[in-house]
């Protein structure tokens, strides 16, 4: 993360913190701090280079909550402090597998881890206090996605599955079998008004149809009769065929004709009558 000025510095600080460690002893009876876990074989030793390495972590992580050290110092500090906790962890591998505490089996993290925040893309690699204001690293944090929850296997579904699950227990609770009694007694009365209001609305629509029904055939009936009246009426005057009709008008047309063409006839002949 830091420039090449940065990283020289970082690694000139951190020679000169192991040198003052090895001079002034970095324990009380001048025992010598590995680095190295597997060269420990005892759990105790372990125990305490793990304590040694969180409370430098912890101290570091309480001067680092202050903005004012600076971009370059905050950003040696988040480095140094991402080392210490790796320190850490290779010391409880190493207690574990000389048979002491599972400490990473535990459900609760130490101060130390639960201070800092990762980023999804980063994993291992944790921002703490001031750090996480940095620029660049902010936007980062800003612009991250909630990681979406594993989905449980098959397996771990039907892992903590009792037969209480599947009712095979229901019949031992007496209070349990009176309320399904009860319900079953409720669902059949439902059913049974549900029934019952069903042939009610039958009935009514039946009586309906009925009265539709002979309103309809009363009023075939006066049909009926109306045309077998109509049918048996009689007339007592002459009434023209069409045939007759159409000869009649034939006719009229024919005197319209001849009254109109006449009379012009007529003037013609007294106009050549008049010398």
């Amino acid at each position: 993360m830091a420039r090449n000025e940065e990283k020289t510095l970082a690694a000139l600080n951190r020679w000169t913190k192991q040198v003052k460690d090895l001079e002034d002893g970095d324990h009380a009876k001048g025992q010598k701090r590995y680095k190295l876990s597997f060269e420990v074989d005892n759990v105790k030793d372990c125990e305490k280079f793990r304590g040694a390495s969180l409370k430098e972590a912890t101290k570091m992580i309480g001067e680092i909550q202050n903005a004012g050290l600076g971009e370059h110092r905050i950003r040696d500090m988040n480095d140094e402090i991402n080392r210490l906790l790796r320190e850490k962890g290779h010391w409880e591998d190493r207690i574990k597998e000389l048979g002491g505490v599972d400490y990473k089996a535990q459900s609760q993290k130490t101060s130390a881890d639960a201070e800092g925040a990762e980023l999804a893309g980063q994993s291992g690699y944790k921002y703490f206090g001031a750090a996480k204001d940095l620029p660049g690293v902010r936007d980062l944090f800003e612009n991250e996605e909630a990681p979406e929850a594993p989905r449980k296997t098959r397996k771990q579904l039907f892992k903590n599955i009792q037969p209480d699950y599947y009712g095979w227990r229901d019949e031992e609770d007496g209070m349990l079998v009176l309320a399904e009694q009860q319900k079953e007694l409720d669902l059949v009365q439902k059913e049974t008004d549900k029934w019952q209001e069903g042939q009610k609305r039958k009935r009514i629509q039946d009586e309906i149809l009925a009265e539709e029904q002979a309103e309809e055939a009363a009023k075939k009936k006066a049909r009926e009769a109306k045309e077998k009246a109509k049918a048996d009426f009689k007339a007592f005057v002459d009434i023209p065929t069409m045939d007759e009709i159409e000869k009649l008008i034939l006719k009229k047309k024919k005197e319209a004709l001849l009254a109109k063409y006449g009379h012009a006839e007529k003037d013609k002949d007294l106009k050549v009558a008049v010398p």
